[in-house]
Formats: structure tokens, C-alpha cells, sequence
């Protein structure tokens, strides 16, 4: 472990020393030119009762120790050499024997691109082994203050770009073999840049003077169209690829304009000093043969029109907004959602306060590239974990940042509750909250309100909103890390929001492998830096596939048992002792009933590790299906008494409930998918839905009297009517082609009003009343995933109460 040196006068003395931080110390007439800047960085500062800093730290490694290390995560601080010299090691991909490949020398800078990039180091750096070295860490937060100065932001920049192009040619050293001996040649042809969102890189039609070797980032390939038909196009390129690569051999002009999507990082080479260097220009043309840049629309070329601009569709919106530079990504399938909301109970009963809002980013692609295969997805609003994390900028105490795993994650204990960093958040992913509020998981419940709460109808209440305006603390998804779910060893990381989804729609997921779309577009030459990605059970889920099968084989070999017994013995003749097939049956029907009672016991396990809830559900589903078999062939042709019949018909109510209810959560999150466009929460269809009739109200009301007319007698009776409600379930039209085809139905009616602002009232209300009509056809599917769920539990209720006279009436019996 290194030395920290308390002192101020030692740690001021070190900042004095290292050219790029003692500007900090410039005084005139007494007094520093940045003295608050200098009483945060390294005394720290008392804000509303809470410190903020100090973000200096000054240590001493002994020989030999390590400074940082090649592969870890630490996006939080970064170092300047004080005094000695540090050598600097990388690993050898062939033998993983670490090689020395540089000095640091006093005042130099090391560690900035896991801060200022959002990657791993990609280097350890150690003291040498006869020498200790002092370094200044310097904290996240430190750095909007210090690049106040001019020599430690020039400085900063400088070492930034040397390290990133380094980093570069270091990357595509261990793609292709490129002899040392034109590495410095290599270095001074080329440049490091970084370039801002919306930057034009190229302009269609200029010549070719520059490679682009893209390292990270997106980019926006345009072509303009000429005329005579030609139409304008477009595609997407990821990271990896090098763009005019043939510029080394020939001239020629670019036949697009690139356009970059986010932050990217570019290794400039330039054409004129390759084409100078016969040995540099052969070496590239090998090194970059492998990355070249497919041909404009070259990768939509196999695919049928309509399913390329679907691809080019999912493409576009997936990056425009973020999702693809997302390290770990919650998705919500929608066809596989019921909209029950457990994903974000769980969450709140683990963490005290849901993370997990059930609204946010919606794409809808397809999932192979077939018409057929459509796909509609849903990141809701929870922390992505972003590579270049917005939120991390603004926070003044370095509370937030990213932490050992690679996750992006919050420090109450330094957390002062500016809010900051819940503003800079793109993505509404981070809340602020009480602290130190209690989780609805702390309190104990007595058996029998366990069992009650079983059988229970009512949600759980929803928690009470944050009304106070003081010591508040920052929140958001941490992955559950620090929770009962993750305890220390365990092998793999869970979830509670997808460990307590019942049907698998929700799923952790690295962007670049889920989105096969986004996969085709990524070079040969790009590092797939994420972490702490769960198994995407969306495109394998084996354990699924395993329930499944042990699920129809033991349906199929229970049944086909039973029935060979009966067949040989009847339900009277005894078997086994006094057991036959009537006890048989009834007692392996009981075991049924029991498996099938612990689902519900399993739904109320949220602070720790029970199994995915997908799974008991499965097993729910089939020893349900194995009980009704047992149960029916232990009834045989007689149902007996009034309290025997009574029990069979409830259990039947029973099965029959829970089949509508398989039904309808296979088919109508399908459908709901079909017509709903982007996904919304019923509290928001049904907020929408009375705004809607509320505009159709008021534009009757306040139009010209004709128009208020037709839109009493013709708009409203034939738009908000059962059976145009109903035709969305078999019309899955897009709003704007159902107010196309609205108009059409109704267009005597709008031509039959005056020109003005009577028709414009008339052409508004068929919109608005179309728009409500969807709106009520969602509200109607989305109750109909939970209509069946009230009848059931209340049979299954009736169920076990009767059983269980029934058991104690046939146990009595036996006795005599």
C-alpha cells in the first residue's frame, strides 16, 4: 500500500514542483489568484455541513509497487509524477509476460484516459525495483477546477492525444504485424483526435487527403442524390473500420459525407506523408487491408428493400439515442411483458426506493432480418452504465463515478444532494431520495400475513412521493451490488428486476452482441470493453429449454402411468398395501397442489437469491397441468358428495382460470405490441385517453356551429364507437395511416364544412377521436392481462379450503 503524506505544506510543496499544477500557487498582492479553487483541491471545503474535497493526495510507492494496474476500471482519478521515475508495462498477447515499454519521468501525466475515455488502463505502472517514486492522485472532481489552468488543461490535452495515439498504434500492432522499425515513422504521420457529436469528418465530393482509422464512436454516412430519380441515402458505421483506405494508392474523392454521431475518437493519417514513405505506405496497406470500410449501402445489399430500411430504421434509433453505447443495458422485451410491474416492485423492495421506471427509450426492429421477426423493445429509464457517463461531469465531491466492476455507481457517504448529476443524466436514469430511508424489505411479517399476502388481490401500495427538499441523496441502479442478492463470492451477479420478471421479458444485455444490426456494423478492429453482463436470455436461455422438456415428459409419463395402472388395477384394488389407484392419484394431485402453492410463496422473495422467477412459473404451469390430470382421474365417474363435487368444480374454476390466463399472457402482449406503437404505463394511456376526449369535448364546443355538428353526429358516434375500438385488434396500422384511412371514411363530412377553421376543427377531431380510439383499445388489453387473475385466486382460495376438509373427511374415514 502506498504512503499518503498528510501534510498541506509537503502537498503544496509537490504541486509547486510539477510545472503543469503550479499555476495553482500564482499569487498577486498577497493572495492566490485561485484561492478557492486551491482550499477545495486540497484542504476541502465545508458546504451546508457537508465536505466537499479534498481531491489531492500525495504518496510515495515503495520498489516494485504497483501504481496502477493494465485492465482495471479507474475512471475516478488519474496521476502526476512528483519525483523518481515509473516504469511503464504492458502484456505480451502471445505469452502474457508483461514488457517494459517506457519511463515516466517527474511531471509527467499517466492514468487520464480511464478518466477522460471511460476504458480499463491500458498499461501498469510501477515503481522501479530500486527506487520509490511520489505521485499526486488527482480525483474526478478536481479536474473541472485544474483545467482553470492553462499549462495543466494544455498539458492534459497533449498527453491525452500522445497516449490515445499510442494506445492506437498499440492496438493495431496486436491486429497485424507492423515492424518496429516503422513505428516512429508511423507516429509522425499520424494524429490523435477527438471529435464532438454532429461533427462533419468528410464532405462528399473532396479529395481524399486523410485516413480515418475509427477507434471509438459512430459515424453517419450520407450520399446526396444527383437527379433524374436518384435518392439520398444513408448508413451507419461503427468503430474498427478505416475510411479511404484506397487514398494511399490513388487519388480520388469521397463519395459521401460522414457524419459523427457522439463523441468519437479518430487515428489521422495523413495521405501525402504515407505516400512519401514507400516502407510506411506497404506496411499500412497490410495493416489496413483488414479494416477497410465497406462500400457505401454495401451492407445492405442482401437483403430484400423493405427489410434493409427496417435494419437501416432500428440502426439509426438505436444509436441516435445512446442505447448502443450503453456497458450494461436492461431491455424489456414487450412481447414477453405482461405489464405487471414486479420488475419495478422488486426493485424497490431491495434498494428502498424503485430505481426502475417503466417508461423510456422504445425501438422496434427486426430480430432477424425476415419481415416477420419484428421486435419491440424497451430500455426503460434506468442507468445504463454509459461509456462517456454525462453524470459524472458535474458532480462537485467525485461521489459518483466508476467504480471496481466498470459500473457507474453513487457514494452516499459523499454524496451532498446537489443534484447534479440527476440533472446531467440524459436519460432521467438517477432520482433523489430521502436519506437514509427505510426499506420496505427491513420489516418482519408474521406467518399468517405471509400466507395472506398469497392470496392477497390488492398491489402493493405504491411508496410515498419525496416532498422534502434537505438532505437528500442521490439514486440510482447499482446493479444490486452491496445487496443481500449479491453476497460476497457469489459466482455470478443477479438482478432482482429480471430474477423477479415471471415471463423473461427483461434481460441484461451488451448492446454491440444483443443488436445484430449493431454487430454487423463494427470493424475488426474495436475492443469489447463491457462487464457485468448477464446471459442474454432472450436468445438462449437453457435452463428454460431444460424446464420444458422435464415439464412435457413428466406431464407425459405421469399420465401415461396412470392411466396403464388403472387400466390394469381400476381405482378400488389395491396395489401397494391398502394403497390404490384412488390414493395414488389423489395423493400425487396433493403433491401437485403443494408445488404449485410455492410459486405464489416464491413471489414475495425479494432480498435474496431464490431462482429466477421465469422458471417457477414453468414449473407452476406443469405441476398444475400434472395435478388437474391426477385430480380428474381421481374423481373418476363419480364426484361423490355435495362437498366432494363442490371441491372438483373449484378446482376445474381453478384450471380454467389459470389456462385463460397462460392465453392471454401469450397473446396479448404480442398484440399490445402490434398496435401500441411506443409502449406507455395504463396511469399514462388513461391520463392520455381523458385529455383526448376532453380536446374532442372542447372542439365540439368551441368550433363553428356546423362543425360542432358534424363532429356531434358523425366523429364522435363512429370513432369512439365498440366497434372501431375492436377493429385496432385486427387493423395493426400506424396513427398516421389510421388517420389517413380515418379522413377517407369521413371525407364527405369534412368537405361538407366551410373552409377555414370550421374544416381545420372537423380535421383535428377525426385525429383527436382516432387517437382516444387507440388509446381505449390499449386500456382494454392492458386490463385483460390481469382480468383473470382476481377469479383465479379466488377459486384457488375456495380450492384449499375444501381440500383440506376433504383431506381431514378422508383421513376420519380411513381411521374408522
Amino acid at each position: 500500500m502506498p504512503r499518503e503524506h498528510k501534510s498541506r505544506r509537503e502537498v503544496l510543496a509537490a504541486i509547486k514542483s510539477v510545472p503543469s499544477t503550479n499555476e495553482l500557487l500564482l499569487e498577486h498582492d498577497g493572495h492566490f489568484d485561485h484561492e478557492l479553487d486551491l482550499e477545495v483541491v486540497v484542504y476541502g471545503r465545508n458546504y451546508n455541513g457537508k465536505k466537499v474535497g479534498p481531491y489531492l493526495k500525495l504518496l510515495t510507492y515503495d520498489p516494485g509497487e504497483s501504481i496502477i494496474q493494465e485492465g482495471e476500471w479507474g475512471g475516478n482519478s488519474f496521476f502526476v509524477m512528483v519525483s523518481g521515475e515509473a516504469d511503464v508495462y504492458v502484456t505480451n498477447q502471445e505469452d502474457a509476460a508483461q514488457i517494459k515499454v517506457a519511463t515516466l519521468q517527474a511531471g509527467m501525466q499517466f492514468g487520464e484516459m480511464s478518466v477522460l475515455a471511460g476504458v480499463p488502463r491500458n498499461a501498469t505502472i510501477k515503481a522501479p525495483p530500486n527506487a520509490a517514486v511520489s505521485v499526486l492522485e488527482i480525483q474526478r472532481p478536481a479536474l473541472r477546477l485544474l483545467r482553470k489552468l492553462n499549462r495543466f488543461g494544455n498539458a492534459l490535452d497533449q498527453t491525452y492525444k500522445l497516449h490515445g495515439r499510442s494506445s492506437a498504434i498499440d492496438r493495431l500492432k496486436a491486429f497485424t504485424p507492423i515492424p518496429d522499425e516503422i513505428i516512429p515513422a508511423l507516429k509522425n504521420v499520424t494524429t490523435f483526435r477527438v471529435f464532438t457529436k454532429n461533427h462533419v469528418l468528410l464532405r462528399e465530393g473532396g479529395l481524399v487527403d486523410k485516413l480515418y482509422l475509427v477507434l471509438s464512436g459512430w459515424v453517419h454516412r450520407t450520399h446526396e442524390g444527383r437527379g433524374g430519380g436518384e435518392e439520398a441515402t444513408e448508413d451507419y458505421l461503427g468503430d474498427g473500420y478505416c475510411l479511404g483506405f484506397e487514398g494511399i494508392v490513388r487519388d480520388l474523392t469521397w463519395p459521401y459525407t460522414a457524419t459523427l454521431m457522439g463523441r468519437t475518437e479518430i487515428l489521422e493519417i495523413s495521405v501525402s506523408k504515407v505516400r512519401k514513405n514507400p516502407n510506411l505506405r506497404a506496411a499500412l496497406s497490410d495493416a489496413l487491408g483488414a479494416l477497410i470500410a465497406p462500400e457505401f449501402l454495401e451492407q445492405y445489399q442482401s437483403y430484400k428493400p423493405k427489410v434493409a430500411e427496417k435494419i437501416r430504421s432500428a440502426q439509426g434509433a438505436l444509436i441516435e439515442t445512446g442505447v448502443v453505447d450503453a456497458t450494461n443495458l436492461l431491455v424489456m422485451d414487450m412481447a414477453l411483458c405482461v405489464r405487471c410491474g414486479n420488475c419495478s416492485l422488486a426493485c424497490h423492495k431491495v434498494h428502498g426506493q424503485s430505481r426502475l421506471l417503466r417508461r423510456g427509450i422504445h425501438v422496434t426492429r427486426l430480430s432477424k432480418p425476415k419481415l416477420g421477426s419484428f421486435q419491440s423493445v424497451l430500455s426503460p429509464e434506468v442507468c445504463m452504465h454509459c461509456q462517456d457517463p454525462e453524470c459524472l461531469t458535474g458532480c462537485p465531491t467525485g461521489a459518483i463515478g466508476r467504480f471496481k466492476g466498470g459500473q457507474i455507481d453513487i457514494e452516499p457517504k459523499t454524496c451532498i444532494g446537489c443534484g447534479d448529476c440527476a440533472t446531467q443524466c440524459p436519460y432521467d436514469a438517477i432520482s433523489m431520495t430521502q436519506r437514509g430511508a427505510k426499506k420496505d424489505g427491513a420489516a418482519k411479517k408474521s406467518i399468517a400475513a405471509r400466507f395472506l399476502g398469497l392470496l392477497r388481490l390488492s398491489p402493493d401500495p405504491l411508496p410515498p412521493a419525496v416532498e422534502q427538499t434537505d438532505d437528500l441523496v442521490a439514486v440510482k441502479c447499482n446493479l444490486c451490488n452491496g445487496t443481500s442478492l449479491n453476497p460476497t463470492g457469489a459466482s455470478t451477479q443477479a438482478y432482482s428486476c429480471e430474477e423477479n420478471c415471471p415471463t423473461g421479458a427483461l434481460a441484461r444485455i451488451s448492446p454491440g452482441v444483443y443488436f445484430d444490426e449493431i454487430a454487423r456494423i463494427k470493424g475488426a478492429l474495436q475492443i469489447d470493453e463491457t462487464h457485468a453482463i448477464a446471459k442474454n436470455i432472450h436468445k438462449s436461455d437453457p435452463p428454460k429449454r431444460i424446464l420444458h422438456i422435464a415439464g412435457i415428459l413428466l406431464t407425459l409419463l405421469s399420465t401415461a402411468g396412470a392411466l396403464q395402472l388403472l387400466s390394469m388395477y381400476g381405482l378400488g384394488a389395491p396395489i401397494f398395501s391398502f394403497l390404490n389407484m384412488r390414493w395414488i392419484t389423489g395423493l400425487v394431485g396433493l403433491v401437485g397442489i403443494i408445488g404449485v402453492m410455492i410459486y405464489p410463496a416464491r413471489k414475495q422473495i425479494y432480498l435474496r437469491r431464490a431462482g429466477p422467477l421465469r422458471y417457477w412459473l414453468l414449473s407452476h404451469t406443469y405441476l398444475g397441468t400434472i395435478a388437474a390430470i391426477m385430480i380428474f382421474l381421481h374423481g373418476g365417474r363419480n364426484s361423490g358428495g355435495a362437498l366432494t363435487t363442490a371441491l372438483m368444480i373449484s378446482f376445474d374454476l381453478t384450471i380454467l382460470t389459470g389456462v385463460v390466463g397462460i392465453i392471454l399472457y401469450v397473446f396479448i402482449p404480442r398484440l399490445m405490441t402490434k398496435i401500441e406503437g411506443t409502449p406507455l404505463l395504463i396511469d399514462d394511456l388513461k391520463a392520455r385517453g381523458e385529455e383526448l376526449k376532453d380536446e374532442l369535448n372542447h372542439l365540439q364546443v368551441s368550433a363553428p356551429e356546423a362543425a360542432g355538428s358534424i363532429i356531434k353526429r358523425k366523429i364522435i358516434p363512429r370513432f369512439l364507437s365498440a366497434g372501431y375500438v375492436i377493429g385496432h385488434y385486427f387493423k395493426h396500422n400506424s396513427l398516421d395511416s389510421e388517420y389517413a384511412r380515418a379522413k377517407k371514411k369521413v371525407r364527405k363530412s369534412i368537405e361538407s364544412a366551410p373552409i377555414g377553421n370550421a374544416r381545420d376543427a372537423v380535421v383535428r377531431a377525426v385525429e383527436v377521436a382516432t387517437t382516444a380510439a387507440r388509446a381505449d383499445a390499449l386500456i382494454y388489453l392492458h386490463r385483460s392481462l390481469k382480468i383473470w387473475l382476481a377469479p383465479h385466486i379466488i377459486f384457488t382460495s375456495l380450492m384449499l379450503a375444501l381440500m383440506l376438509v376433504h383431506i381431514v373427511q378422508v383421513i376420519y374415514y380411513a381411521a374408522r
